[in-house]
């Protein structure tokens, strides 16, 4: 499949964005609580967002010029004004309140009462906690880095957080579990991700020194049924066992691609071993 080369400087400003929250996707939502120096709130959703550090704890989000008229954002002004904000993660729950967040209100109209959310106080910042959010961190603006000066151009501000909110039930054997935030992402256009359900799974990370792609048989490479994930769960193996030793069982498939497709039916359900043994009789096939 071949692919298409697009360069940013035939596109608009607004083409542009439209390729990259297509294409880095899905991307976590922050719902950035401020509030002006005249003591008016304001909440507004911005998916160019992400954690960068955990000592101390840092985290950064755009709300980036317009990509109309490079015009800066309410939210913008109030963190620079005051020097805080708060993030709330976006439940699946609260999706279509955080959709009515996002319009763009004139300036003075609190958006909480608009979309319905509900404002708590927060402990050590003056914007306010959305009451309906299962993670929110309180932070402090620590620098404020600008990405250009034209329309769509970001304006990245770079917070340390002073405390989390995180609700009860969200943590599962000591951790945060997927399926109690049940949090949403966004994609390009009007699309949505919900980091939940059937749509999370796990992936062991490599244990010391993997196995690699390229000690795997030649035979597995080669194979045109066997994807590159399954040849990548086969490489994250801490090594090659001794395939030589593999026995064959009754009902086992006697030819190269029935094995193929038997070793990734293995590989589907993660059974290793049982992928591991069709690989020995792959091998003498």
């Amino acid at each position: 499949m071949s692919h298409r080369r697009i360069l940013p400087a035939d596109l608009s400003p607004m083409e542009t964005n439209a390729l990259l929250c297509g294409g880095v996707a899905p991307r976590p939502i922050a719902l950035a609580s401020t509030i002006s120096a005249d003591g008016v709130r304001n909440l507004s959703p911005f998916s160019f967002f992400n954690a960068f550090g955990s000592n101390p704890p840092t985290v950064a989000f755009a709300p980036n010029r317009r990509g109309r008229d490079g015009t800066v954002k309410h939210t913008y002004l109030n963190a620079v004004a005051t020097g805080e904000f708060v993030i709330a993660a976006v439940s699946h729950a609260m999706l279509h309140p955080m959709n009515v967040a996002s319009a763009e209100w004139p300036e003075g109209v609190d958006e909480f009462p608009k979309c319905g959310l509900t404002p708590l106080p927060a402990s050590l910042v003056k914007p306010a906690l959305v009451g309906e959010s299962p993670f929110q961190m309180e932070c402090h603006l620590k620098q404020v880095v600008e990405l250009g000066s034209g329309p769509g151009s970001g304006l990245m501000l770079i917070g340390e957080v002073l405390a989390f909110h995180v609700r009860e039930d969200c943590f599962v054997d000591g951790i945060l579990h997927p399926d109690a935030l049940d949090l949403v992402g966004r994609n390009g256009g009007a699309f949505y991700t919900r980091a939940s359900g059937a749509a999370v799974f796990q992936v062991p990370k490599p244990a010391g020194k993997p196995l690699g792609y390229d000690a795997l048989p030649e035979a597995l490479k080669q194979s045109h049924i066997l994807t590159g994930n399954d040849l990548g769960q086969l490489a994250n193996s801490p090594g090659l066992p001794d395939l030589s030793a593999m026995a064959r069982q009754p009902g086992d498939p006697p030819g190269p691609a029935g094995l193929d497709h038997a070793i990734h039916r293995a590989l589907a359900i993660g059974d290793m071993d049982e992928a591991w043994r069709l690989v020995g009789l792959r091998l003498k096939a």
